[in-house]
């Protein structure tokens, strides 16, 4: 999964945490006192632990693709 991908399927993914008061506490007397509930804490954590892979493996990939082209100009010079 390339990168930008990634950033999408993280931010809509923590938006739609955000959205359910069951994994969110939002109050209207200010940020202060808006906070994940514990059933949404152990979900950001399952979930990055999840996502973490992912992004490690689109930044070798991105790594491997740089290292590519470098080779590839350089052989050309």
């Amino acid at each position: 999964m390339e990168k930008g991908a990634l950033k999408h399927l993280i931010y809509g993914s923590l938006e739609e945490l955000i959205r359910d008061s069951r994994y969110y506490y939002h109050s209207s007397v200010g940020e202060a006192h808006s906070h994940f509930t514990d059933e949404g804490k152990a979900a950001v954590t399952e979930f990055m632990g999840t996502i973490a892979c992912k992004i490690r493996a689109a930044e070798e990939a991105d790594l491997e693709r740089r290292a590519k082209e470098q080779t590839l100009a350089a052989l050309k010079s």
